[in-house]
């Protein structure tokens, strides 16, 4: 039936179709020669790609198909690899190791935003050590909204931000993670207004500890104490929602005040205490209450695939005072 339709109106459905991680796309490309070429556009609308092998085989692919018009709108990429999966790529010594390893992905991941860029208006990226590997050059998102990252992208080093300013994107999810080596923390030193000049709205989740002083600051010039003048950059005017989601509550079988766990606890403590009462200072902070358990495996695909920015729930408030 669909080949009897007009091109247009082929492409129109197949554009409403193709909003999963690509693999309805890729399905459509098998139907028939005339299904394949209306839904070339759509084909690559929605781009997921987990791991080494896919970031590096997709970089790949843009650059022996330069003839196709890839206009990508949401693409969620995560360059995380196992330690196993680490441990069984080998390079010879003089490649530089590990190293090479992150500088191969890191060029990867920058062809692909180049390529995208045009296009791209929401990005979830997860890059982990490949950050510091990312070339020094300026990226340019002219249409991006919705940015989450899950890294210290888009800032390098202690040098101005690798997105350049963006009008278009409006908001911002910095997730929190030791693991991956998120400092939020230099999200509000290094500046969001200089890449985000019209954000409105800024989701930080899984909070484990800090960062509430320099939102507090960011949020309001006329709380920024003299010694901090030179550390914290100004929020746009342009805000209007902040959300906060706390990690997993830390609450450890110990009480000794000396140890690792109780100056985990203690962090903990002040994390909420201090969001609570920055909730209760500024009309735009919102508090949402802690997850139970830690995020699943595989969930950060998923909030992508549910709409990202555009998906958040503000339902589940944290309507408690104190530190616990």
């Amino acid at each position: 039936m669909l080949d009897k339709l007009p091109p247009e109106i082929c492409a129109h459905i197949f554009d409403f179709a193709c909003t999963d991680s690509g693999r309805t796309e890729r399905s459509l490309g098998r139907v028939s020669r005339y299904i394949r070429q209306t839904s070339e556009l759509a084909r690559y609308t929605n781009i997921a790609l987990v791991g080494r092998a896919q970031t590096l085989g997709f970089a790949q692919f843009l650059a022996e198909h330069t003839y196709i018009r890839v206009k990508t709108r949401r693409l969620f990429i995560s360059g995380k690899d196992s330690k196993k999966e680490l441990k069984s790529l080998t390079y010879p010594p003089s490649a530089g190791g590990e190293h090479a390893l992150c500088r191969e992905v890191a060029s990867a991941v920058e062809r692909i935003l180049s390529a995208l860029g045009p296009s791209l208006e929401v990005l979830d990226i997860s890059l982990n050590e490949y950050v510091a590997e990312l070339p020094v050059q300026p990226i340019s998102l002219p249409h991006l909204v919705d940015l989450t990252t899950r890294c210290d992208f888009p800032f390098y080093s202690n040098d101005l931000p690798l997105l350049e300013p963006t009008h278009s994107l409006r908001y911002l999810h910095v997730v929190d993670s030791r693991r991956n080596r998120v400092c939020v923390e230099e999200f509000f030193e290094n500046g969001i207004s200089y890449f985000a000049p019209s954000l409105t709205h800024l989701r930080l989740s899984q909070l484990h500890g800090g960062a509430i002083s320099e939102l507090e600051y960011a949020l309001d010039p006329s709380r920024v104490p003299p010694s901090w003048l030179s550390k914290i950059t100004h929020l746009p005017a342009t805000m209007e929602l902040v959300l906060l989601k706390p990690a997993v509550e830390r609450n450890y079988p110990c009480a000794c005040g000396r140890c690792d766990y109780c100056d985990d606890m203690d962090e903990y403590g002040n994390l909420m205490e201090r969001a609570r009462e920055l909730r209760d200072k500024d009309r735009r902070v919102v508090l949402l209450k802690a997850d139970s358990t830690r995020p699943a495996k595989g969930s950060n695909l998923q909030e992508w695939l549910d709409g990202g920015a555009f998906d958040w729930d503000a339902s589940d408030l944290d309507l408690k005072v104190g530190r616990y």
